[in-house]
């Protein structure tokens, strides 16, 4: 089983996330893109990666300890942007919006969690963004860079941060499916 470890969204941002994607969508009909569905965005923790059905038990056990070491924080989401950097040259692979308010807080979790997982052979994500996947590109164009760009400033709204979730993500030709194999509220 794939699995990793994230933040869920309230309402309130999934339904701004939309609006983005919608907006994007508009702006550049001529991009190829997969889209992120609304039951697919959430921030990422820490990647897994593949994990043995024998191994659950023992990686939600974690989960708990890890949820109960980490304190309610605030983030806000906001401005959107690409991997690679636009302008860098390189064919824009990955749309997403980033965490503008809890960065700290959500990188301080992410080293709280990463060395219960490293024994099971995890590895470390230095240099990785707080963000929320949009949709991934297949064919850029233009007009799809020029649209992200006016997205750069856009304010998706706040929420608290209260719970760890593991979840399974099983891969299939439309996208990826996502399965809550446990949830553990924060202190």
């Amino acid at each position: 089983m794939r699995l990793f470890l994230a933040i869920e969204l309230d309402e309130s941002l999934l339904a701004g996330l939309e609006e983005v994607q919608a907006r994007l969508q508009e702006a550049a009909p001529d991009a190829s893109v997969r889209w992120s569905s609304r039951d697919n965005f959430h921030l990422t923790v820490l990647f897994l990666g593949e994990m043995s059905e024998d191994q659950l038990p023992a990686i939600q056990d974690m989960c708990g300890t890890i949820a109960s070491e980490t304190s309610d924080f605030r983030i806000r989401i906001a401005g959107g942007s690409a991997f690679p950097k636009p302008g860098s040259g390189r064919p824009l692979k990955t749309l997403w919006v980033g965490v503008t308010e809890g960065a700290k807080d959500w990188k301080a979790l992410v080293r709280r969690a990463e060395p219960w997982f490293t024994p099971l052979g995890v590895a470390k994500n230095e240099g990785l963004v707080p963000h929320i996947t949009l949709g991934r590109v297949k064919d850029e164009s233009q007009t799809l860079v020029e649209a992200l760009a006016v997205e750069r400033e856009t304010e998706i709204g706040a929420q608290q941060a209260t719970a760890l979730a593991l979840i399974e993500s099983t891969l299939t030709p439309e996208g990826a499916l996502y399965t809550n194999r446990g949830r553990w509220p924060f202190v």
